[in-house]
């Protein structure tokens, strides 16, 4: 297999060359950004395990407008015929992307890839636009008897009004092409989300606008990875619950997590994923509402996430098993999780740590002597005790399994990797100044 890797920047990327490196006789990335230089700097690129790097032309910007159409835009036609040039002149037999706009472009041209004998392991653009609409998706969950918060979407700002009486506030809007919250806001009254709203459409199309889901995220949230075959037979599950976060507002940032029992909605998140015409890899969020109990859905991505890994770590190859059920290889199903393993990002965290501690700090300020009411009262930061206690089980007692992120764990093999990381952690931890203490 000569294999090429898409979306560096992410976290997965690392993993799924992990991963397959050593079926693979070569290993190609790609990478793109503003410059070369700074293209550069996205750390998966930089692995040892990469024997070349190529520099392409970014597809993305559509896909954020929500300029969704089957034929490829001017940017993406751009960024396919790149990667067809370098499929022929590296003999690339397989394409892995793993971020939603990619894979969104991909499934759009899978059949000029595969006119050249190059396998893309997605489903067709069909599934995957459906599944990629934020809207589209809740609608579908709802039918499936998914529960999911309230969701609409606007025709004109005259419907905000009778919206908001709906969803209450603080409510939420999104955009309904989006990755890893970006272009996410909170709002807390009418006029803000007017405002929003017509900053969000000016560039990525009309937002949906959710009610939000009270309550903290510690325990109260969980997250579980599924991958199944072309039929929609379940070939794995894999849950985790996270124990810690320090950004209290934001959901996509490392933590803690568990390993839990399986996820008492999966038969649910099963029929989604089969009513979507979904299979391969795909990741599903949800969240507690403390009102009533019950989880709720916050997203389903058809494709591998952020804690993908969490399986390789334990011997679980999924990028391997997508590989053969999209060759249309039988792929033996996997069950057997040793439950309660904990999974640990220790520099991470210790980024995450100190937005904490400044967060903890504005709470008290904004709340005790300004007088000002949280976005959230029943998601106040973590007190002192309560997070040494925490950083105490988690790290020195207890005789649970610990397993450490690649970026930890190899840093010694792929420092580089690690460093850059660790860097683009860091910034978008920062960049969510704007919401501590509230």
């Amino acid at each position: 297999m000569n294999l090429l890797v898409t979306n560096t920047r992410h976290a997965h990327a690392y993993s799924i060359i992990r991963s397959l490196r050593p079926y693979a006789r070569r290993v190609v990335a790609t990478m793109y950004g503003g410059s070369r230089f700074v293209a550069a700097l996205s750390h998966a690129t930089n692995s040892r395990l990469v024997d070349k790097r190529y520099y392409v032309p970014s597809p993305v910007a559509d896909w954020r407008a929500g300029n969704i159409q089957r034929e490829n835009t001017e940017r993406e036609e751009g960024y396919i015929r790149a990667v067809l040039t370098i499929c022929e002149q590296e003999k690339i037999d397989t394409i892995f992307p793993s971020w939603d706009p990619l894979v969104y472009v991909f499934s759009k041209n899978k059949d000029r890839f595969e006119r050249l004998g190059v396998l893309v392991p997605i489903p067709d653009y069909e599934a995957i636009r459906t599944a990629m609409d934020k809207y589209a998706t809740a609608r579908v969950a709802q039918e499936v008897g998914f529960p999911c918060p309230k969701t609409y979407l606007p025709e004109s700002e005259k419907d905000l009004p009778w919206i908001a009486e709906e969803v209450g506030f603080p409510a939420i809007i999104r955009p309904r092409f989006t990755s890893g919250g970006e272009g996410m806001a909170i709002v807390g009254n009418l006029t803000e989300l007017r405002e929003k709203v017509r900053l969000i459409q000016a560039t990525r199309g009309i937002p949906m606008i959710q009610e939000f889901i009270p309550g903290t995220r510690v325990r109260g949230e969980s997250s579980f990875v599924l991958v199944t075959d072309k039929r929609g037979d379940l070939k794995t599950c894999f849950s985790t619950r996270r124990l810690r976060t320090c950004l209290r507002l934001r959901n996509n940032m490392a933590v803690i997590h568990e390993l839990a029992p399986l996820h008492p909605l999966l038969a649910h998140a099963v029929r989604l994923v089969q009513r979507l015409g979904l299979w391969g890899g795909m990741s599903v969020s949800t969240k507690v509402d403390v009102r009533d109990g019950v989880p709720k859905l916050m997203e389903i991505n058809p494709r591998l996430g952020s804690r993908l890994w969490h399986m390789t770590e334990l011997g679980i190859n999924a990028p391997l098993m997508i590989l053969k059920i999209a060759r249309g290889e039988e792929v033996e199903p996997v069950t057997d999780y040793p439950t309660g393993t904990l999974f640990l990002e220790p520099v991470e965290d210790a980024i995450q740590l100190g937005f904490w501690a400044m967060d903890s700090l504005m709470y008290k300020l904004r709340t005790r002597l300004l007088g000002r009411t949280p976005i959230d009262p029943l998601n106040a930061p973590t007190g002192c005790t309560e997070m040494i206690r925490s950083i105490q089980s988690t790290y020195f007692s207890g005789s649970r399994r610990r397993l450490f992120n690649p970026h930890f764990r190899y840093f010694l093999q792929d420092p580089a990797v690690s460093v850059l990381w660790w860097l683009t952690v860091a910034r978008r931890v920062w960049s969510q100044t704007d919401r501590l203490g509230k």
